[in-house]
């Protein structure tokens, strides 16, 4: 890869832009944040991309500062926190923008600071896995991504991941090849490394099979209403439930079994497949389209918070977590 500078337009071989460049950016004092992320937003707005910051509301105001009141208008500032409610969440909708708005001004310039303070470990271990999911959902795409990671504060297992799942680094010496990068395929693979713990005993079982969706669909709606899942969000998690079940109806065993139950102010619900194993590592991670990504699992995906998947020769395991709170 070449360019005319740090954080000009990565280009290839033939010339063509349509190459993901997808940095980590490693700081330990504002000023040093400052230091790089500046003259990236800068050299984004010569070059005419669409350029795009997605950070917590005292983090753009330094930035604006930095940057002066001219070109920081020209710059969409996002707050971070709207947009971490969930990993899949951000991947999602982050694609949904670029693909109808930043994809059609030109090359997408992104910085972004995710949220990590208050994170349950199950929420850390997928937002880890987001990072090495962008660089699938946004491979072969204009697309800039810089990541920032405060040393300072952060614990040093992110650190660590961050490092993992980055083709380049970022700071004031410029890019740098991530000597520890890990392809993304085997970062997934071990964020599903083990079994999931198993249902309480408390959790309300109910197998189905073909014809049985209307049943199921009931069973859901009441189960959803006595552990306390507000209405509004009844709905999308009865429709993901039904998504995985008519899958492993159609493609499956023909049947299945499930247990809800409610637990840490998320309403859970385990689904298994006896039959099916499952050899997509990104299955529901890719949007779809035209590779023929499977659409059912992104929609599904899209109206959890988490969804969590094991698959062997005992068979799937799904576990969908809709919040409660």
């Amino acid at each position: 890869m070449n360019g005319p500078g740090p954080w000009g337009p990565a280009v290839d071989a033939q010339g063509a832009q349509d190459v993901l460049v997808h940095q980590a950016l490693m700081y330990g004092s504002r000023h040093e944040y400052l230091l790089t992320a500046v003259p990236y937003l800068r050299a984004g707005r010569r070059a005419g991309d669409a350029v795009v910051v997605l950070v917590e509301p005292p983090v753009a105001a330094a930035l604006r500062g930095q940057l002066g009141r001219e070109t920081a208008a020209e710059i969409e500032f996002l707050d971070a926190a709207q947009w971490s409610r969930g990993p899949m969440h951000a991947l999602a909708s982050c694609h949904d923008r670029a693909r109808a708005d930043w994809w059609p001004r030109g090359r997408l310039r992104l910085l972004a600071e995710p949220v990590w303070r208050g994170r349950t470990p199950l929420e850390t271990r997928e937002w880890k896995r987001h990072d090495a999911l962008l660089n699938v959902v946004f491979a072969g795409t204009p697309t800039m991504i810089m990541c920032a990671y405060d040393t300072a504060v952060l614990p040093g297992h992110v650190l660590d991941a961050a490092a993992r799942t980055h083709p380049e680094l970022a700071g004031p010496d410029g890019p740098a090849a991530a000597a520890r990068y890990t392809a993304p395929a085997e970062f997934c693979a071990e964020c599903d490394a083990g079994p999931l713990p198993p249902p309480p005993a408390v959790a309300a079982r109910r197998s189905f099979a073909t014809g049985g969706l209307p049943g199921l669909r009931s069973f859901l709606f009441t189960e959803a209403a006595r552990l306390g899942l507000p209405e509004d969000r009844t709905l999308p998690f009865v429709l993901a439930v039904n998504e995985v079940a008519t899958g492993i109806i159609r493609d499956g065993g023909g049947r299945g079994s499930l247990r809800v139950w409610a637990e840490a102010g998320e309403l859970i619900c385990d689904v298994a497949d006896p039959v099916r194993v499952l050899a997509d590592r990104f299955l529901g991670y890719e949007p779809p389209g035209a590779k023929g990504h499977d659409a059912a699992m992104w929609a599904v995906r899209r109206l959890c918070h988490i969804v969590e998947t094991r698959s062997g020769p005992q068979g799937t395991q799904v576990r969908m977590r809709v919040r409660i709170g």
